[in-house]
């Protein structure tokens, strides 16, 4: 019996590529050819109505929908990151456009007086003092400090949700958001009287002199920078959350989505990195938040119940979850019909109670045709086909040889 390794099968040619391969950098030129085409779009709506008559072409209907559209926009990029990369279901996002909005209203009411700096809410003799952020471009730092507040809110809320997976998840993050509403109507007879904060139920107002000031002009909804700025802060968003799904941590988090148990196996810190989708979710969250407060001018609590919370799920859903184009046209699509529905159409009108049923009928009727969401998420990468299986496995190569150990060593002898 001859102790030579039987003869290796000429490899056979490969067969040609899968007609599939190469999607994923089409769909990724493709994508970013769109979206700038959607932000030039978006960019000269002010200019084509100026140029139709409009006075101002940054106050109306159509302008005040385009921020409002981006401002929910960049709430459902930061929801993604949980929901889609990361794949935990969150019921409570609307804890960081709250604290976002109520952390930028209350660093832009600070007012500078004789006696030191207080809060208007406190103190209302001190209303007519002056802003402490009144100076151009403090809105950028209040934005920031938005932001890491809301991450650090992210983490904390996180660490106690590291070990609970799918709808124990959602309870947790529904309880917290109900938790820091219910805190943030809190009066003085109460433990806390956050209210003199938050001014309860009737909301902090802006007035003029405490409007935040960029480019030297005040911010208003029908300002241009106020317009621009929430266009970068969209473009920044989809920036983010794309480099972080594409980065090492992106895989990771898709490695979690798809099995936490085979990912942490495979040597991925589950805990580290559901802290950083966490994080980075909250960061974007309470952005969107200080955006919505500086745009709608009132900040009341009792405005942004969960109900926020599943709108913002809806879009993310509905446009695909994990998918960053997706979730755009998600909740731009939710909105807009929202929209819609508050207009007469000849002589009908839909009562406000009745639009989250509309959506609720919407979003079943796309979860049972096109399970996957409206524009999911295009996945780097070919399936295998029946063809290339076979070829493959014929010129699959040697990895070890099974024998006594004296073949072994004569082998090595050679």
């Amino acid at each position: 019996m001859s102790d030579a390794p039987p003869p290796k099968t000429p490899a056979a040619p490969l067969p040609p590529l899968h007609p599939r391969a190469g999607l994923g950098r089409y769909a990724n030129r493709l994508d970013l050819i769109l979206g700038a085409a959607a932000l030039l779009i978006v960019a000269l709506i002010p200019e084509v109505r100026e140029a139709l008559g409009v006075k101002n072409g940054y106050r109306g209907t159509v302008p005040n929908i385009v921020l409002f559209l981006g401002i929910y926009t960049v709430l459902a990029l930061g929801l993604n990151v949980v929901v889609g990369f990361t794949g935990l279901l969150d019921l409570g996002y609307v804890t960081f456009l709250v604290t976002g909005a109520v952390f930028t209203s209350f660093m832009l009411s600070l007012t500078r007086t004789e006696t030191g700096i207080d809060w208007p809410m406190a103190n209302p003799e001190f209303a007519g003092g002056e802003p402490v952020m009144a100076w151009n471009g403090a809105i950028l730092l209040i934005l920031l400090g938005a932001g890491v507040l809301c991450a650090l809110v992210g983490l904390l809320r996180g660490i106690p949700t590291l070990r609970v997976r799918g709808d124990y998840y959602a309870i947790v993050t529904l309880g917290f958001a109900e938790i820091v509403y219910e805190v943030a109507l809190w009066d003085d007879s109460n433990l806390l009287n956050v209210s003199r904060i938050t001014n309860g139920a009737f909301g902090v107002n802006l007035s003029d002199s405490h409007r935040p000031t960029l480019f030297g002009a005040k911010l208003y909804y029908d300002t241009w920078q106020l317009y621009f700025l929430i266009i970068a802060v969209v473009v920044g968003a989809f920036l983010m959350t794309h480099h972080l799904n594409r980065s090492r941590i992106g895989r990771a988090l898709a490695a979690i989505r798809l099995d936490e148990t085979a990912a942490q196996a495979c040597g991925v810190n589950v805990a580290k990195h559901k802290m950083i989708a966490f994080a980075v979710s909250g960061f974007i969250g309470g952005v969107g938040g200080g955006l919505y407060a500086i745009w709608n001018g009132t900040v009341a609590v009792k405005g942004l119940d969960v109900w926020q919370s599943v709108l913002i799920l809806c879009g993310v859903v509905l446009g695909g979850m994990g998918s960053i184009r997706g979730t755009a046209v998600g909740i731009a699509g939710l909105m807009c019909l929202g929209e819609v529905l508050r207009e007469d159409i000849g002589g009908v009108s839909v009562p406000p109670e009745a639009r989250f049923l509309i959506y609720g009928l919407l979003l079943i009727i796309v979860m049972r045709f096109r399970p996957q969401g409206i524009l999911p998420a295009v996945r780097r990468g070919t399936p295998v086909t029946a063809a290339e299986h076979e070829v493959l496995t014929r010129q699959a190569s040697t990895l070890y040889t099974l024998g006594r150990p004296q073949d072994a060593n004569r082998e090595t002898d050679r």
